[in-house]
């Protein structure tokens, strides 16, 4: 087990939005050995591996994982805090046993943006996922405010290969249902 726990040492106002908090956590062991692994295996992450830094974002939330400690911006609370640091424990400690089977990439990842998938939708603006364009969708799928099912064009044997390519970019699975 490389990560055996983790501390929340400071639970602040957040400064985005009033009705959220920021949350600062020390880890039990310093994690970055881990870092490729992590890198390979999920999805739609910034990683720098110079800096020793992962950033991704679930749902509202910013999620910032250092060696030591681990940010999170815009949690809803403190428990749902406590259950991204416990979805982090696990996902590190899972990933760093299985790290013989996994290739690791130390290349230098950017979080997947808007117009990367935008260039991937229909671009229809037909309305039928609830959003006004297929821009605001794409946003809404980064943020997790939307699900690819949302866009029923997407089911269509047109949209095969870019809904394949987004479920790959994406990730199909939300990391806060597997927290939970």
């Amino acid at each position: 087990m490389l990560l055996e726990g983790f501390r929340i040492t400071h639970v602040l106002d957040c400064i985005a939005d009033p009705s959220k908090i920021r949350a600062v956590a020390s880890l039990s062991n310093h994690i970055d050995e881990a870092f490729p692994y992590l890198n390979a295996v999920l999805k739609n992450i910034a990683y720098n591996p110079e800096a020793k830094i992962i950033t991704l974002k679930e749902g509202h939330r910013m999620i910032t994982i250092y060696p030591h400690m681990v940010t999170i911006a815009k949690a809803d609370d403190e428990a749902d805090a406590v259950r991204i640091l416990e979805w982090i424990r696990d996902t590190v400690n899972e990933v760093w046993e299985q790290r013989d089977s996994i290739a690791p990439s130390f290349e230098t990842r950017k979080a997947i943006g808007p117009l990367d998938i935008y260039s991937l939708l229909p671009r229809k603006n037909c309305k039928r996922c609830g959003q006004p364009t297929c821009f605001a969708f794409g946003c809404a799928l980064i943020t997790g405010g939307r699900k690819l099912t949302d866009c029923p064009l997407l089911a269509e044997a047109e949209y095969a290969a870019a809904r394949d390519r987004l479920e790959e970019l994406l990730g199909t699975e939300n990391i806060m249902e597997k927290a939970q």
